[in-house]
């Protein structure tokens, strides 16, 4: 592996203008200088004390539970989590000019899902021995804070040995450390003696691919305005899911079209589930739902798709029931395995189940076969019995949507056998049932299928056949889609989504008193190990007091820096006062974001621009 500029630059605010990479100064008049190419002081950043001996091999697992902090992410500390009146003097003193790298670091690697690129991480003590360090020369309060935890900066992983970080070796210098990147060792490699590792459940996996997502994040080049952006962009992805459901609620004939006119919308009543939907079928569409099914070990052989449709005019006329429950039996499916890789079965991270489709009679065909097979799916009679001679509905082209879960990766196996959906003239949209399970659920984390059925209560046997995923997935759109609508602007929903807050605000509180609770261990053990020991003797800090007889122009360096974010300068002394931990000093305010209620509103039929969370 290669470490990128990217990763070891800075985070540097310039406004949109571009950084002069020649040295700046700056005069002060009646300031003495502090620049002195003979003193050191400024410059070590060493650890106070040496890093005992390390007792892990190379490959070793970390124990569990531990928290870890990405490298790269905490180089970038002062300038994308401190304020402005503390960044620079933090960064001069302990991360310019190689100060940080010249720590001693004792770095882990994790690799992705994908197995694209390792992470390489810090274990949280030795973070903590940095900002102990920092507050004692600057009489700062840093401290690793609940916020960073939720900006991935400190990361507790899946209690799984794929998922836990594995001991690389210790680091001195950047040199060193870029050399030990270049030789992280491969994925399959353990250490010695370790037993073999239990399979990997869907929920692990979805939650390690989104803090790896997240560990990633914290190692690009933004800011603190980017907690804000984020903000932001979180609310969009809330609309533009919230939306998809409504829109899918109008496929399915759940909930109206928008009135023309500005005229101010009525709440839409709860539909009577034991009737016909009772609004127009907008666009008249039909599903076909994909999922498909690669080997584990290589994600280039694709072993099974399965695919599952629903026309929405066969229930124009047929009332849902509850959870669409009536409505499912007018799925159709059809489950395809290929020939070349019929012997290749999942199994150290899912449990595979070819041969258990049961919703039909799976078909073996070869790989050349496999885009054509899939394309006659997405026209008429679409997953219907094919039998060789019907030509019914095949010059009515009707409009498509394609759903899946986890839809993007399913196109990009299609489209990577040959077959490209998105290509195809009457496709409307795609949609996505596990966005539309975080509007019903009010949450930010993709749920597994496993996970949904389960809160839907709808039998998922024979889960990772692709034809049955495929039919589950169709199965739990439904049931999302009629829930929500046969509940809606009633007690019973705001029921339960006063339940769903208390239980996360709940959550939230039990892990805070966590932490809160080994932080006093920590101060309980201090009180308990010694008696305080000798004296120390006070150190007074030279003060840089102007003396306007004979000050000297101070230099002040103007903030180049390479590309690690290490300045090439030194600064005048500052004197700081306390600060949090965000560096910021006491007094300073803090403006948070503004709260957005969560909820399906019905101030938007799904095509409008009205926020709907």
């Amino acid at each position: 592996m290669v470490v990128t500029e990217e990763e070891l630059e800075p985070a540097h605010p310039t406004n949109g203008q571009t950084e002069d990479i020649e040295r700046r100064f700056v005069l002060l008049q009646g300031i003495e200088s502090s620049y002195n190419l003979g003193s050191t002081s400024q410059l070590s950043a060493l650890p106070a004390h040496p890093l005992p001996p390390a007792k892990l091999r190379r490959s070793d697992l970390a124990a569990s539970p531990e928290k870890f902090i990405p490298i790269v992410g905490l180089s970038k500390y002062p300038y994308k989590f401190c304020s402005k009146d503390c960044m620079q003097v933090i960064a001069s003193a302990f991360f310019d000019q190689g100060k940080f790298w010249a720590r001693e670091w004792d770095l882990y690697y994790l690799w992705d899902i994908e197995e694209s690129k390792p992470l390489i991480l810090v274990h949280e003590g030795q973070v903590d021995d940095l900002f102990k360090e920092i507050n004692t020369h600057f009489n700062f309060e840093l401290k690793i804070t609940n916020s960073h935890r939720e900006e991935g900066l400190i990361l507790r992983f899946p209690d799984h040995p794929r998922c836990r970080p594995r001991y690389l070796g210790r680091s001195h210098t950047r040199e060193e450390y870029s050399s030990m990147v270049d030789q992280v060792p491969h994925v399959s490699v353990c250490a010695p003696g370790e037993p073999s590792q239990p399979s990997l459940d869907t929920d692990t996996i979805e939650a390690f691919r989104q803090m790896i997502e997240d560990a990633w994040e914290i190692t690009k080049n933004k800011g603190k305005a980017s907690k804000e952006k984020k903000r932001v962009d979180r609310l969009k992805k809330q609309k533009v899911f919230t939306d998809q459901l409504k829109r899918a609620q109008r496929y399915l004939g759940l909930r109206p079209s928008a009135p023309d006119g500005p005229a101010a919308p009525a709440a839409i009543p709860a539909v009577d589930i034991a009737s016909p939907a009772p609004f127009p079928h907008d666009l008249s569409v039909v599903f076909v739902c994909v999922d498909v099914e690669a080997y584990e070990k290589d994600h280039s052989k694709i072993t099974e798709v399965g695919i599952a449709t629903l026309d929405t005019r066969d229930i124009m006329r047929v009332a849902p029931g509850k959870d669409g429950k009536a409505w499912r039996k007018l799925i159709k499916a059809r489950h395809f395995r290929v020939n070349e890789y019929a012997h290749l079965v999942n199994s150290d991270y899912v449990a595979g189940c070819p041969g258990s489709f049961f919703f039909g009679e799976s078909e073996f065909i070869p790989l050349k076969d496999l885009p054509a097979a899939v394309a006659v799916c997405f026209t008429p009679p679409f997953c219907a019995n094919h039998d060789g001679g019907s030509d019914v509905g095949d010059s009515d082209t009707r409009n498509l949507i394609f759903l899946g879960h986890d839809t993007l990766t399913d196109v990009k196996y299609l489209q990577a056998i040959g077959f490209d959906p998105l290509a195809l003239p009457n496709l409307l949209e795609v949609q996505d049932s596990a966005n539309l399970y975080r509007v019903w659920q009010r949450q930010e984390q993709i749920t597994s299928l496993g996970r949904i059925l389960e809160g839907l209560k709808i039998d998922g046997f024979g889960l990772h056949n692709a034809g049955n995923d495929a039919v589950y997935t169709v199965q739990s759109f439904l049931a999302i889609c009629v829930r929500e609508a046969s509940i809606r602007n009633t007690p019973e929903v705001q029921q339960i989504w006063n339940d769903r807050k208390e239980s996360t605000i709940a959550f939230e509180q039990e892990e805070l008193r966590s932490d809160i609770e080994k932080d006093a261990k920590v101060w309980d053990d201090l009180e308990a190990n010694s008696d305080g020991g000798d004296p120390v003797p006070i150190a007074l800090k030279k003060s840089a007091t102007p003396k306007a007889e004979k000050a000297a122009p101070a230099q002040v360096n103007g903030g180049d820096h390479d590309e690690q974010g290490e300045g090439s300068g030194t600064s005048v002394s500052v004197n700081v006062g306390g600060c949090d931990g965000y560096g910021r000093t006491n007094g300073a305010q803090s403006h948070g974001g503004v709260e957005c209620s969560a909820g399906i509103r019905d101030n938007s039929d799904g095509w409008g621009s009205s926020a709907a969370w």
